[in-house]
């Protein structure tokens, strides 16, 4: 199918992320509740945008686990705490794709004529929960827990008691087939994945928001090893889950909340920060199995990501700026060489090389990824545009790409499995 570009323009002209962490135990977060975590993320993006929730037209609220909220109605609910009581509203999920597909929304709503300006935003609690009958009060989510309720987005017929086993599918069995496929070796895998939680984790450190922001050098010395590849390979801080994949080669929960305005062009020339365009989307949607015969191939990525690139007529050669979905390293990797950024087999050398680093010439994930920034579910895909954005305008600060992305790509998947895709470029 031949994807046109939209009939008008749209920006994005305000963005705003929350710290990741623990609404229990983070520094930032600790003692708010979740309206308050939302608001905060929604008023980073009405201040950047230089407006305020009046000014908007519609308002897409986007929450996954309604379960560990409680929000099931999170627009309403959330209304007066965001300033937008009165607008037009919806509440809508689209698993760990959530804030990305509402962006993708709201430019069809501007680009149509039907709204000017529309905010979009995602939250998630998937540490934490409602604890009793307070709205307010909150205790913690075991990960069985969390990944129970998570796998109610999963084809049932594929369901077990404990849950679906994601970890094998989306680590293990990606890997074997991995180096299968490309001659690799366990040990040369596991010298990759050594070498890409260690950039996930530098690019961590460096970012105020992220959930971990300890590197894996300094993990390891405060276990005791001087040496982090021998921390890596210690079976008991490191373990397998899914063999070949380890423990910190997988996502790392976290509660957060994001937030993005887009408006038409008109409007955007007068916005106080500078505007990123929307150039292009793509979505793609699937179930179990996510693959066939080779897992390493996913049609439902190839797919967004080709509409992606064609509505925004641009190459893999364009691309300044990369994010793929990383709840699994490797699954990371081998998107990104569906999308052309890195070649076929080239993934886990250029990993090794240090070239997927903010100062490489391979720029990934500059935010720390799922694992080092975490995962919120329905918040995520607003964090990596957030980060993307602040690459685009060179406010990243310490982990700022030295070469200043002119076209950033955004890849998230939700689960299971929608596939977006977006394509940002400069004003």
């Amino acid at each position: 199918m031949s994807r046109s570009k939209l009939k008008d323009r749209v920006f994005i002209t305000g963005v705003g992320c929350s710290r990741f962490g623990n609404l229990l135990e983070t520094p930032e977060l600790k003692g708010k509740s979740i309206q308050e975590l939302t608001a905060s993320a929604v008023k980073e993006a009405l201040d950047d945008a230089g407006i305020c929730g009046q000014d908007v037209d519609a308002v897409f609220a986007g929450n996954a686990m309604v379960h560990s909220s409680q929000l099931p109605g999170t627009y309403t609910q959330l209304s007066k705490w965001t300033g937008t009581q009165f607008k037009a509203g919806v509440h809508f999920e689209a698993q760990c794709s959530t804030t990305n597909i509402g962006v993708a929304m709201a430019a069809m709503a501007i680009a149509a004529g039907v709204y000017d300006t529309v905010l979009v935003y995602g939250f998630e609690t998937t540490r934490t929960k409602v604890k009793g009958y307070s709205p307010y009060e909150r205790e913690e989510i075991s990960n069985q827990q969390t990944w129970l309720w998570t796998d109610m987005a999963v084809n049932q017929a594929y369901g077990v008691p404990q849950g679906y086993d994601i970890f094998s599918t989306y680590n293990g069995l990606v890997a074997l087939g991995y180096c299968r496929k490309y001659g690799v070796s366990i040990e040369d895998f596991d010298r990759g994945m050594f070498e890409l939680c260690r950039t996930r984790r530098l690019h961590g450190s460096m970012t105020p928001k992220a959930n971990s922001q300890e590197t894996l050098e300094a993990r390891a010395a405060r276990y005791g090893f001087s040496d982090p590849w021998e921390y890596w390979r210690a079976g008991d801080h490191n373990p397998y889950v899914a063999w070949p994949s380890r423990l910190l080669s997988l996502v790392t929960t976290a509660d957060g909340a994001s937030a993005i305005v887009l408006t038409r062009e008109s409007l955007a020339k007068s916005a106080p920060s500078t505007p990123i365009e929307l150039k292009g989307f793509g979505v793609s949607y699937s179930d179990l199995p996510w693959y066939g015969t080779d897992p390493t191939v996913w049609e439902a990525d190839r797919r967004a990501a080709e509409q992606a690139l064609q509505m925004a007529d641009i190459s893999a050669a364009d691309i300044g700026y990369l994010h793929t979905h990383d709840c699994s390293h490797i699954s990371s990797l081998c998107t990104a060489e569906t999308i052309g950024y890195l070649p076929a087999g080239g993934a886990l050398t250029a990993a090794r090389e240090g070239r997927l680093r903010f100062d490489g010439d391979r720029p990934m994930s500059t935010h720390g990824g799922r694992h080092a920034f975490g995962h919120a579910w329905a918040a995520s895909a607003g964090s990596d545009t957030y980060e993307a954005v602040l690459q685009m305008r060179a406010l990243a600060g310490a982990r700022q790409i030295p070469k200043r992305p002119e076209i950033s790509v955004i890849h998230t998947h939700g689960y299971a499995m929608i596939s977006t895709v977006i394509v940002l470029g400069g004003a």
